[in-house]
């Protein structure tokens, strides 16, 4: 299929223009069940079959046994990944520490607690797994929202890196799928039947993400409707321009 080949194309230009995996990388890719992570799971499953990097991926299924309960028909997904891709998915319960002030009840559920607390349960299983990449499946859509909430919230100018170093390097967070808009994934997942769930987190639909979704970016596609292709290659030059000296180090 000429898309499928294409979208595949464009997650390996990622790659390859950002400098997100080299030989005998072990990467940690999270799947949360979502449409997104279903497609990156499906997509490096095919693309590893090609990639001349000799690198392993380990796909793991992160259960939170922390703020909302948000675990989506684990069981669906594990047959698919084993059934179709003859992949292992193995589950994972995570929890805070037991000194973490969000395991409080007075502490208000948020996204941004909520992603905090992932990022540092992903980032110690990479010790577990001796993982030195963190596979994340932010698409275009995301970088432009999620930039745009930098600006309006927090009044900086900071781009979602597509590659994004730790720990002097020691650790990273990959994007691969940053040159890919949200509507050809969801498209993908649905021509193809790859089973996935919609967020049921009562917080979702009232966080700030969606209302710059809906209010800047659904609203400027109305009438230009390159905005957010043409916004996002003007976000990601000036992110080039400005660590391009840095190898990504942000």
């Amino acid at each position: 299929m000429a898309w499928e080949k294409k979208m595949l194309r464009d997650i390996q230009r990622a790659i390859n223009d950002f400098d997100m995996i080299q030989d005998w990388d072990t990467v940690l890719l999270w799947v949360s069940g979502g449409k997104d992570s279903m497609f990156l799971g499906y997509a490096m499953s095919q693309l590893k079959k090609r990639m001349k990097n000799k690198f392993k991926i380990i796909w793991v299924y992160m259960f939170k046994e922390f703020l909302i309960d948000c675990d989506i028909r684990f069981e669906e997904k594990k047959k698919y990944y084993e059934e179709e891709l003859w992949i292992p998915l193995e589950r994972v319960n995570i929890k805070l520490p037991e000194d973490s002030k969000m395991n409080e009840h007075w502490v208000k559920q948020t996204c941004q607690w909520c992603a905090y607390a992932r990022r540092i349960s992903m980032m110690k299983l990479c010790q577990k797994f001796w993982a030195t990449k963190i596979m994340l499946w932010h698409h275009m859509d995301d970088v432009v929202v999620t930039t745009f909430m930098n600006m309006t919230q927090w009044r900086k100018f900071q781009v979602m890196a597509p590659h994004n170093k730790l720990m002097s390097g020691k650790l990273s967070f990959i994007r691969p799928m940053v040159y890919l808009r949200e509507k050809d994934i969801m498209n993908f997942v649905k021509e193809n039947n790859i089973p996935y769930s919609w967020c049921e987190c009562p917080v979702g639909e009232a966080w700030m993400r969606m209302k710059i979704k809906k209010e800047i970016i659904w609203h400027n596609e109305k009438v230009l409707p390159n905005f957010t292709e043409n916004v996002f290659w003007a976000f990601i030059k000036e992110f080039q321009d400005k660590y391009k000296d840095k190898k990504y180090m942000t």
